[in-house]
């Protein structure tokens, strides 16, 4: 204890004890004063929401770089391809407790409606979009902006198989202006209505984009009431108690903004050090001489008198970019949990091991991204809207009365794209022998391909019966090689045992 900390003590106990004891804790933790050498750090106690309240800025930040930067456009193309990719596809699960006469029926009706609504521009509010284009503008919206709303409409003046479309919107529709309590009561923070349990029951959305153009007979700054039921809200949990989602650019924008500017920098050397050129210095009489040219030119002779001199420039010479590019998207890659050669194609030493170590990490959160956000939050959520939907378009009393009495009746599932495989030849054999030791099961193997299992049964059988009907023999057929049929015997020809 120095002597400023005796005189501390003296005058205020309490003071000198609260220095000491921060003294402590300083000497056996030196990340508590991490800020006393590092300006960009900087301590807080926020919790998520308080933490995130310039999620509208770094939205708007990474809105600008995906527009501009093409390193910044990979990341969304990629983080969106491999976890929607050509769309998770929806599966109709029907409760086994049925007739199998009830639950084929209702497969098959599941099926016509998934292929005549969310397989078509119908489910799509706009117009635009089938279901599996609305899930690539839902993950990409996630990505830049961190959050996305899908709204539910139900029409019924539009000749629609099913009473339903859905409206992907960006987080910006949010009105975060209200604040305080409803007229019933409900606690309103920033533009999501909650109730005493603190379940969400409404949001308040501006009637057009607050960003858009204005349109006559409109108010762009005007809102209205939404309930939560016809809301789905989705982005990342990062922390708990989080409400709301961040631009997944915020770890790297900053980055990538110097490696943007730097690149810049670096061209700019580049035709600085392309302007070689010559300077000549004129007789005493310091007559211009015009046989000597304008410009350098390949192979030209210049004369000049013993008076006269010609001096060139010594441009700068440009290197080493290149390492601190790949250093630089490296941690980029790093920061969005995808890999360098993802991100950049570059494929400069790698290997089959190396790739697959790589992927196996990248697959890991691409997965997650699936199971635990995309899924739950978005897609099980629009399965009971799609259950919802079809029950009050169905004209079948006994299918509506079993959707209404039991809604696990009728459930969707969903198969995630197909996953590419980074060597076929040696992937494919590893998941065979798999599934032929029992590690694994058929159906697991094909969903991990993105495949449904019933959907490849049923076109394997029809396969199989088009072939026997026009009596072609393929060698994909077991029954087309000898070696891999199973001998069955009538039981009169069984030996005795």
């Amino acid at each position: 204890m120095n002597i400023i900390d005796k005189v501390i003590m003296a005058i205020s106990p309490a003071r000198g004890a609260a220095r000491e004891k921060a003294r402590t804790v300083a000497m056996h933790y030196r990340a508590s004063r991490l800020g006393h050498r590092n300006e960009g750090i900087r301590a807080t106690s926020a919790d998520a929401d308080m933490a995130g309240r310039s999620r509208r800025m770094v939205a708007f930040y990474a809105r600008d770089m995906i527009r501009n930067s093409p390193f910044a456009a990979r990341v969304q193309q990629v983080i969106s391809g491999n976890v929607v990719g050509d769309g998770i596809i929806p599966k109709v699960q029907v409760s086994k407790g049925l007739p199998e006469g009830v639950q084929k029926r209702m497969r098959d009706r599941g099926l016509e409606l998934i292929e005549d609504h969310l397989d078509t521009t119908a489910i799509d509010r706009c117009g635009l979009q089938n279901f599996y284009g609305l899930q690539t503008t839902a993950m990409n919206t996630v990505i830049d902006a961190g959050e996305v709303l899908i709204r539910r409409h139900r029409p019924a003046s539009r000749g629609l198989d099913m009473p339903l479309q859905i409206e992907v919107l960006e987080p910006d529709y949010i009105d975060d202006s209200r604040w305080g309590q409803s007229l019933d009561g409900n606690e309103i923070r920033e533009g999501i209505e909650y109730d005493a349990n603190g379940d969400r029951v409404a949001y308040w959305l501006y009637t057009q984009h607050p960003g858009g153009e204005w349109r006559p007979g409109s108010f762009p700054s005007s809102s209205e009431r939404v309930p939560a039921e016809d809301i789905i809200h989705v982005f990342r949990v990062d922390r708990p108690g989080q409400t709301r989602g961040i631009s997944w650019y915020t770890p790297i924008a900053e980055k990538l903004l110097n490696l943007d500017d730097s690149e810049d920098a670096h061209l700019m050397r580049q035709k600085i050090a392309a302007c070689f050129a010559a300077f000549h210095r004129a007789g005493p009489e310091g007559a211009p001489r015009t046989d000597l040219g304008g410009t350098l030119q390949p192979g030209v002779i210049m004369q000049i008198t013993q008076d006269e001199e010609v001096e060139f420039s010594d441009p700068p010479e440009v290197g080493g970019f290149d390492e601190f590019g790949r250093s630089v998207l490296r941690s980029a890659a790093m920061g969005v949990g995808i890999t360098y050669e993802a991100l950049t194609g570059d494929l400069t030493g790698v290997n089959f091991s190396s790739a697959r170590i790589g992927r196996l990490e990248m697959d890991r959160n691409i997965s997650r991204w699936q199971w635990l956000m995309m899924v739950p939050m978005f897609l099980q959520r629009f399965g009971g809207w799609f259950v919802e939907a079809w029950a009050e378009a169905e004209g079948d009393e006994e299918f509506q009365r079993l959707i209404w009495e039991d809604p696990k009746t009728v459930r969707m599932t969903w198969v995630p794209p197909h996953r590419i495989l980074v060597d076929p030849a040696r992937e494919f054999g590893a998941l065979s022998d798999a599934v032929r030791s029992g590690f694994q099961s058929r159906q697991g193997v094909v969903r991990q391909l993105g495949v449904d299992p019933e959907r490849l049964l049923q076109e394997q059988l029809q396969d199989k019966d088009e072939a026997d009907r026009m009596g072609l023999l393929f060698d994909s057929d077991p029954r087309a090689d000898p070696a891999r049929k199973t001998l069955t015997l009538p039981d009169k020809d069984k030996p005795d045992e």
